[in-house]
């Protein structure tokens, strides 16, 4: 989990499954969780509910996993128009609740995508209305949604026992899983850049260090580039180059680890990796890697803190520009605030702080349980 220290695996990366239940890999990860919650963050706005008919547009989406193994996870959306919050925005319209565990969304084409990884389905609704269009199912451990045109997206899964990785092709028109296309352990984040489709291999419950690269006119794994220990996030620059956060690899008893993460670039003209940044803790895991809206400024948690790295720099920075960690962490396209997500003590409502550009606190608000991933609309 994300800590003062990290010395716990990424929760939404390292939950353990065995005979179809939900273990943890470690308990006291939630005490250093708890510890690292700053004393003067602001008291969050009182959560609110939401009633059938709501317009959701023109805001911010959270996603909130729910109460770990057997709680429902929810939506959330905050309005940048009004401020006000709404909770739960699916089970509200639609009567019926996601599942467990909400990993992740996207919309694509007026769709919302909702990753319910541990139920093993995609839940499909309106982008506004949040009116149910479906689901779509036939998934174990899916972990993320991208659209590749206007009838054919792809879903990342962990696969059975979580570690056969692989891409699930999903019809949109019949919200139908197609076919499969076979990649490195633990399909993770996702970038469409032309026609090629960049894959990051998490490791699932086990390690790799690569990421797969798609051709989408055939739909096969046509290159395979080494980064570092456990790749998951990974974004494109101004200058069209990708930055790949490598979160590193524990010792078989998490106490150090045995290769430390690693933030590397990779040039897409020639699919080779042009650089790459070691970090010195054995520690600490970075996470949660975005970048701004003018694709010059990327950020990243790291040791208990949110660190910053231009696009064209050569080496890592030793400053932090916010010093506390969050569970999930995203970077508002229109406004570049930052949004950092507390999960308290994983059990109960957790909250986003908000930032502004310059990184100073503006306010925070109530959310649903362990909230993880945002979406912005």
């Amino acid at each position: 989990m994300k800590s003062m220290k990290n010395k716990a695996l990424n929760f939404k990366n390292t939950i353990l499954f065995k005979s179809n239940q939900l273990f943890f890999l470690s308990t006291f990860a939630i005490a250093i969780m708890f510890s690292s919650c700053k004393k003067d963050d602001p008291e969050p706005e009182p959560a609110v509910g939401t009633t059938p008919g709501t317009s959701f547009d023109n805001g911010i989406f959270v996603t909130n996993e729910g109460s770990f193994g057997t709680g429902t996870g929810t939506i959330s959306f905050y309005s940048r128009s009004s401020g006000s919050v709404s909770n739960d925005i699916f089970e509200a319209k639609n009567g019926y609740p996601l599942g467990n565990i909400v990993q992740s969304m996207e919309i694509y084409n007026g769709k919302a995508y909702v990753i319910v990884n541990n139920s093993g389905k995609v839940e499909v609704a309106d982008g506004t209305s949040f009116a149910s269009a479906g689901a779509i199912i036939g998934f174990t451990y899916p972990r993320y949604f991208l659209g590749i045109n206007n009838t054919k997206g792809y879903v990342s899964e962990w696969g059975v026992g979580g570690v056969l990785g692989a891409i699930k092709i999903i019809n949109l028109t019949t919200n139908t899983v197609t076919g499969t296309i076979p990649t490195g352990k633990g399909a993770e984040a996702m970038l469409l850049a032309g026609t090629k489709v960049y894959v990051t291999c998490s490791g699932g419950f086990d390690n790799d260090s690569t990421v797969n690269v798609i051709n989408t006119l055939t739909n096969t794994a046509e290159i395979t580039i080494n980064v570092g220990a456990n790749p998951k996030s990974i974004k494109m620059d101004v200058d069209g180059k990708l930055w790949v956060l490598c979160s590193g690899q524990w010792d078989p008893t998490y106490t150090f680890l045995m290769k430390p993460g690693k933030l590397v670039r990779i040039d897409t003209a020639t699919n080779t990796v042009d650089l790459s940044l070691p970090f010195a803790s054995t520690t600490s895991q970075p996470s949660n890697l975005v970048i701004n809206n003018s694709l010059t400024s990327l950020y990243y948690s790291y040791d208990g803190a949110v660190y910053t790295h231009g696009y064209n720099a050569s080496g890592l920075s030793s400053s932090a520009i916010i010093n506390r960690s969050f569970y999930g962490f995203g970077i508002d396209p229109v406004n570049d605030y930052f949004y950092g997500s507390d999960a308290v003590d994983f059990s109960s409502n957790g909250k986003v702080i908000r930032y502004n550009a310059s990184a100073t606190v503006v306010d925070s608000f109530a959310v649903g349980v362990i909230p993880g991933n945002f979406f912005f609309k």
